[in-house]
Formats: C-alpha cells, sequence, structure tokens
C-alpha cells in the first residue's frame, strides 16, 4: 500500500548569534542651555566618516566639539570566514527587508537548523527517542524523524492527523535546536554515524552548510528542498503539480500567500538543488534606539552599522538627563535556493536576517561636581567702609557652572553660613541641587528667597554689609570666607580656599590670612586647615601644678597603608627620637624642659598586663 502525505504545516525557526559584551557609557564634555531638551547639538561637518556616517573619535579635541554623546561597545559574534568582504549593498538601503529572529513566521517555510553537535547520544537520552537522531547532522535528524514518522503511519494504514503531525515535528525540531544553541564548539568537526562509527564522506547540501561560520536556525521554502522529507514522496511531484498545490493553499488561507519575507536579491536558476551551497555571511549591524519615558518606550531611530568588524557606536543625539535603551542585532545574508512563481523555476535568493536583539540601557546624568572659585580676593571700600570679596570663574572643561554661593563664618569652631547664592542659570530645563535655598527653586519661601539674587550673566563679587569696623571702639569684625560653585545640574563645589579676615586699624588695611587650601569637602570644612587645630599647650596653678602624672597611651604603635608603606605613631628609642615636655613659670619667666624616651611601647603594654 503506497500513502503520499500532504505537505506539513510549516515549523519556524531562526537563530543568529547576538552580539557579545554589550555595554554603553555616557560622556559629558560641555553645557549648553537646551542639553535637556534637544536632542539634536550641532556637530561639526569635521567629525564625520563619509564612509559609514560614524563620528571620528580621533579627530583633535574631539572632546571640546561636541557636547555629550553616549558610546556603545560590543563583540564580534562570530568565527573567522563568516565575513561578507565583497558586499555590493548596503544595509541602509534595506531596512525594510531585513527579517528579525524574533518576528520570524512565514507559512511558506518549513525550519532547519544549520548547525552540528558531537552529542548525539547524549540527545537521544535526554529526549527519550531513539528515532529522534540518527547522524550528526542536524537537517538530517529532522529528515529521519520525519521519514519515520510518516512510515508509521504507512504501515498502520492510518491517516495522518494534520494537527498531531505538526505537534509531534514540532517538538522534535525544538528537541534538536536545543542541542545545536550549544554547537558552536562543534562547527568544522568531522561527522561521524553513530551506528557504525565511521565517518560520513557524502554530505549533502545541509551537511555541508553547517561546517561555515556562523551557524544558523532559519526557514526554507516547503517546496524548494523536496529531498529533505524523503518520505512525503515530494520528490515525485514535478514543479507544476507542486505550484498547483501552493495556487491552491493561496484560495484557501490568504495568510498561506502573505508573505514576510522580502528577498535583497534574486538571482540564476538553479540548476541542481541537491548539490547547491547556501552561503550564511556577516554583513553589520542593526541598532535599535529607544527613549524611555513615564509613558513607556519610544522606539527614536533604526542605526545601520555597515561592517562586522565595527564594534562601537558614537550617538552624539542624546538629551541630558533622558534614558535610552538599545538593541543591537546582528545582521547577516543567506544565500539559499527558492521557489519563483513567476516563471516556476528554482532561483538563488538572498534574504538578509538578524539575531535578537542584545540590549543596553543607561541615563545621561554627569556625577562630576565643578571647581570652586579662584583667585578670591578681599577689598576695603574706605568710602563706604564696606568689605568687597570678588573672584573668578574657574578653569571648567565642561562649562556647566550655573551659581555661585558666598559662605562665612566666625571661627574653625562653627559651621559655615550662606550669605547671598548668585544665580545665572538660563537652561531650558532646571535641576535643583537638594538645599533648601537653591537659585531654581520656585517654591522657596519669602526668607530664603532673599538669599538668591538672579542675573543673566555671571555675578562675581559681593559686599559683606554685616562686616564692621568701629573706629572709636578700635574694634572690627573677623570672619572666615569661602565660595562654592553650582553647575547646572544642582551639584555643588567643595570650598574655594578659606580665608580669615579683620582689618588693622594701625595699618588702615584689610589684614586677610589663608586658613584652609581649596577642596575642602562641604562636611569637612577643616579637613585642610593651615593651622593647628588644637593648641600643644597646658595650663595649670596652684597645688595641682605641682605634681605631674604623665600617662603613655597609643592607640595605634604603626600603620600600614595600602601600598604597603609603614607610617610609625609613636617615638620610639630604636628610631633615636624622644619626646620634650618644657616649662614655662609665668610668674617669673623662668622654664625648664623634660626628655621622655621610650625604649618600645609593646613591652611597656606587656608589663603592665602583667
Amino acid at each position: 500500500m503506497t500513502s503520499f502525505s500532504s505537505i506539513s504545516d510549516p515549523i519556524v525557526s531562526l537563530n543568529l548569534s547576538e552580539p557579545l559584551n554589550v555595554n554603553s557609557s555616557f560622556n559629558y564634555n560641555y553645557y549648553t542651555y537646551d542639553e535637556s531638551t534637544n536632542s539634536t547639538p550641532v556637530i561639526p561637518d569635521v567629525l564625520k566618516i563619509s564612509s559609514n556616517g560614524q563620528l571620528d573619535t580621533k579627530t583633535p579635541n574631539f572632546s571640546v566639539k561636541i557636547p555629550r554623546f553616549i558610546t556603545l561597545n560590543w563583540t564580534y559574534p562570530g568565527a573567522s570566514g563568516g565575513i561578507n568582504e565583497n558586499k555590493k549593498f548596503s544595509i541602509s538601503d534595506h531596512l525594510n527587508d531585513i527579517v528579525t529572529e524574533d518576528n520570524f513566521i512565514s507559512l511558506n517555510n518549513v525550519s532547519y537548523s544549520f548547525s552540528t553537535t558531537d552529542d548525539i547520544i547524549a540527545a537521544q537520552k535526554n529526549f527519550n527517542d531513539q528515532n529522534l537522531i540518527s547522524d550528526s547532522s542536524q537537517a538530517t535528524a529532522i529528515d529521519n524523524y520525519v521519514s519515520n514518522l510518516l512510515q508509521n503511519y504507512v504501515e498502520t494504514g492510518n491517516e495522518p492527523n494534520a494537527l498531531d503531525l505538526r505537534n509531534r515535528i514540532t517538538t522534535a525540531i525544538s528537541n534538536i535546536e536545543m542541542i545545536a544553541d550549544n554547537s558552536a564548539n562543534t562547527l568544522g568537526i568531522t561527522y561521524t554515524h553513530i551506528d557504525s562509527n565511521q565517518s560520513i564522506i557524502n554530505f549533502s547540501a545541509f551537511d555541508k552548510l553547517i561546517s561555515r561560520a556562523p551557524f544558523l536556525h532559519t526557514q526554507i521554502n516547503a517546496f524548494v528542498l523536496p529531498d529533505l522529507f524523503i518520505s512525503s514522496s515530494l520528490e515525485k511531484y514535478d514543479l507544476k503539480k507542486i505550484n498547483d498545490f501552493y495556487v491552491k493553499n493561496q484560495q484557501k488561507n490568504k495568510s498561506f500567500s502573505d508573505p514576510t519575507v522580502h528577498p535583497i536579491f534574486v538571482g540564476e536558476i538553479v540548476q541542481n538543488v541537491e548539490i547547491f551551497s547556501p552561503i550564511i555571511l556577516y554583513e553589520g549591524y542593526v541598532i535599535e534606539k529607544y527613549e524611555i519615558t513615564e509613558t513607556g518606550r519610544n522606539l527614536i531611530q533604526i542605526i545601520p552599522i555597515e561592517s562586522p568588524t565595527i564594534n562601537n557606536y558614537i550617538d552624539p543625539y542624546v538629551k541630558y538627563g533622558s534614558s535610552y535603551s538599545y538593541l543591537i542585532r546582528t545582521v547577516a545574508s543567506i544565500k539559499t535556493a527558492a521557489y519563483n512563481e513567476e516563471d516556476s523555476t528554482i532561483r538563488e535568493i538572498t534574504y538578509l536576517i538578524s539575531s535578537r536583539p542584545a540590549s543596553t540601557q543607561i541615563t545621561c546624568f554627569e556625577t562630576v561636581p565643578p571647581p570652586p572659585p579662584v583667585d578670591i580676593d578681599f577689598i576695603w571700600n574706605y568710602k563706604k567702609n564696606k568689605l568687597m570679596i570678588v573672584w573668578n570663574m574657574p578653569l571648567n572643561s565642561q562649562r556647566d557652572i550655573t551659581q555661585f554661593q558666598v559662605l562665612r563664618r566666625s571661627s574653625i569652631k562653627e559651621p559655615f553660613q550662606l550669605l547671598k547664592q548668585y544665580c545665572f542659570d538660563y537652561s531650558t530645563k532646571k535641576y535643583l541641587s537638594g538645599e533648601n535655598i537653591d537659585g531654581n527653586k520656585i517654591d522657596m519661601n519669602p526668607r530664603d528667597s532673599l538669599f538668591v539674587e538672579s542675573s543673566n550673566f555671571p555675578i562675581k563679587s559681593h559686599i559683606d554689609n554685616e562686616f564692621k569696623k568701629d573706629i572709636e571702639l578700635l574694634q572690627a569684625s573677623k570672619y572666615i570666607y569661602a565660595l562654592a560653585s553650582v553647575d547646572a545640574h544642582g551639584i555643588i563645589s567643595n570650598y574655594s580656599a578659606q580665608f580669615e579676615v579683620t582689618f588693622d586699624f594701625f595699618k588702615n588695611k584689610l589684614i586677610t590670612k589663608l586658613i584652609s587650601l581649596p577642596g575642602a569637602p562641604r562636611q569637612y570644612p577643616n579637613l585642610y586647615l593651615e593651622v593647628d587645630t588644637f593648641k600643644d599647650t597646658i595650663q595649670a596653678r596652684g597645688e595641682f601644678s605641682k605634681n605631674l602624672k604623665i600617662y603613655f597611651m597609643p592607640e595605634y604603635f604603626k600603620l600600614q597603608y595600602a601600598n604597603k608603606t609603614v607610617q610609625r605613631m609613636v617615638a620610639t628609642k630604636q628610631l633615636n627620637s624622644f619626646y620634650k615636655i618644657q616649662f614655662i613659670n609665668t610668674q617669673n619667666q623662668k622654664s625648664d624642659s623634660v626628655k621622655i624616651v621610650i625604649n618600645d611601647p609593646q613591652n611597656l603594654v606587656y608589663q603592665n598586663s602583667q
């Protein structure tokens, strides 16, 4: 009894290696007033490469010519030999023809896995199906499985159920593809028959294909390759009958003729499908750029990369403060055989396919604080009897300083207080510093708003009306002053250099003294004090001054830094060092000193513990 099966429902699969090690970074060079609302900064033509539109980061002073950009980096996913070095087309001209792996559905095709594996025995054990795989080729494995499955219907005389066939074949191919997903390291090996343990010499067209790099799971037209389904008896149909079946299904189901795969080239007629060897080559990448907002993710741009050897991309069209997501897909071309409806021939067809995406997400924020003001000077206005503080804009490559703070305190034991905050921020979108008093804060209470002065240009001077000079009492104020910068993103600098300022009546001029070097953190204004925080003096009088007890209680003998440098914290005899205490009698102005020598502080501690 002879039985002929109908063409099975298509089984869809596509798997191309996606880019590896995808990452992104945000680079901020300098401030522009519309950086948070305008995603198209002015890019000089000198920065563009004519061949692929990439920005040339090697251009001298590159960071001076472009305000901000996102850098994408990735690693080429394929093996050597899989690159199209003689490409005659551009990806950008065929963006609409690229078939994405995660959207690849075509009812005109059946799925095959172009890959290899040497773990056939393990696969049989895992899936508990001895008829699943007989050779190392994935295509041959599917072929044999379908053959055995249909032969079973022939022997039993049962009519095949289309839904049951589809489910069983789909499951089988899915299991085989699980092996193929891990088979990249087995490409190029010699195939060995599982039963005879003999090397397979006569490869089919698909067997030849799987030795190429990269490996691919894709769809093949169901009417083109009848030799893969021998037991379906498709080889007994001539092209006319195949075409009649195709037209019949077109009339029954419109979706069957609704193609989602558009070839970019239709080539010569294939004379012998048996020996035709499909070719898969990497062509480049496609980057999908999305902006992430409160309402969701919006597609902004599709960026073609014309060469697979390029592993980075510079995107200057970004807004400060916005979040972006990039999906990078590998694009490859596959030249295969396909049935041509117009002239009922089998021709070379070239498709563009893309992998599943590798993604990266980044928010465009910079965290570099601005430098504090420099060249601080104090001038006494003799006519108005006022103290004027002047300063200059610091050197700042980011050019994003938009506010200045003038601060003052009475002594090093007190915190700084804000005298005035000068705001000249004309950004289209303003950021807050987080402090109660901020020039960009629109809901400040009336008292706090008195400390802010806004202008359209940088103000670099301040008059302290509270600094007093009383000639009759010969008294003058003494304050410590410092300044700070605030950038357009609400980041506040460390303190500037700190100066102690008072007025000398005898010299009739201001006396300015450097108290601290610049750079002290706002939480620790005394970190870089130029004077001792504590005076090494002790005053004693009366009966308590006749007896003296000295206690030696060090917390550490020595400190070792991360670079292995050792710093001794105790002066010992071994280091030829000692301590000296000087005694001064304030009544008769006589003095004496006592020399204290420590042999070994560890021994002292040990003896005391006994």
